[in-house]
């Protein structure tokens, strides 16, 4: 098969559009040096500061952002002239738009994805080097470092888990209320806690059947989840971990389910006679016990007293 060859217009039409996501309009038409100055020059060096060169933003071109890029430039393969020109300033804003792409899929950053390392990247580097434990210095470092390793591999996991819950079925066959107020993820309880995953609120629905979403390994059976009601955990042969609460268990610990098997009924719970399926959902890069006290999470932020993988299921309803 014959490969056609793209013009060269084409090409060069499409470096230019990178560069101009990053950086002013007028910072494509020319190289940045020892004595510019500006707005251009100060992104410059809010990226180099961010991966981890020793320069502090102030917008002028002095000795220290010339010393720093031209050690980004050597680590990176380029030719390390201290000269900001075209494949330098788009090397620089793709490797940071990685970083904020993966921050933003880790739900760490609200923001846009800009390809410029400001504040609100800090903060939320900062908070992801927080819920893993390292000094939240808000800087992602070079390529290999320990920060950017954590964030590309829990960000791996969540885009396997995305994919594979395209394919996940319903855990229900009825009708259930809207997933608002209490039932929904995040919501306050009267002990100061928040609620941990989502209710399918089924009205007078106690011996309702409930459904493996997804294949995978019942690896708890539990009669004493809330109230008088008991739970099944299932880890899917993808690799999270789906826990069904308020139900009377159908299945046993060690046992293969397929989705679309019927793995328990919801039951009443003996507080209020409520009639629900209360479903969490985690990514499977922990382990342990689900319910625990401790509130570091790396995926959300807030007080559930569960296991640090912890993620919003609400997702999973669109």
């Amino acid at each position: 098969m014959k490969l056609i060859q793209k013009p060269r217009t084409f090409l060069l039409s499409s470096a230019v559009f990178l560069l101009m996501l990053f950086f002013p309009r007028t910072a494509f038409a020319a190289e940045y040096s020892y004595g510019s100055r500006g707005t251009a020059v100060y992104t410059i060096q809010q990226n180099l500061y961010g991966l981890g060169c020793e320069v502090i933003p102030d917008g002028i071109f002095g000795k220290d952002t010339k010393v720093a890029l031209i050690r980004y430039q050597s680590d990176a393969g380029l030719s390390a002239d201290g000269i900001a020109g075209e494949k330098t300033l788009t090397r620089l804003g793709e490797e940071v738009l990685s970083i904020q792409r993966s921050l933003k899929t880790a739900g760490y950053l609200s923001g846009k994805a800009d390809g410029i390392y400001g504040p609100e990247t800090l903060k939320a580097v900062a908070a992801f080097q927080r819920s893993q434990g390292f000094s939240p210095d808000g800087i992602a470092g070079k390529a290999g470092s320990i920060t950017r390793k954590r964030l590309a591999g829990v960000t791996g996991g969540l885009k396997a888990l995305h994919a594979d819950a395209k394919n996940w079925g319903s855990p229900l066959k009825v009708a259930y209320l809207p997933i608002t107020g209490g039932r929904s993820f995040g919501d306050q309880r009267s002990d100061g806690r928040q609620h941990a995953g989502i209710d399918y609120y089924v009205e007078n629905g106690a011996g309702t059947p409930v459904y493996a979403v997804t294949s995978g390994t019942v690896t708890d059976r539990s009669n004493t989840f809330y109230a008088g009601t008991g739970a099944v955990t299932i880890q899917s042969d993808g690799g999270s971990v789906i826990r069904y609460g308020e139900i009377t268990p159908l299945v046993s610990a060690g046992e293969q389910v397929k989705k679309g098997q019927r793995i328990g009924t919801i039951a009443a719970n003996q507080a209020d006679g409520g009639t629900m399926l209360h479903l969490e959902l985690y990514s499977g890069a922990a382990s342990g016990t689900l319910s625990r006290d401790g509130n570091e999470y790396w995926y959300v932020s807030g007080r559930f007293n569960r296991r640090e993988d912890l993620l919003d299921p609400s997702w999973f309803l669109q």
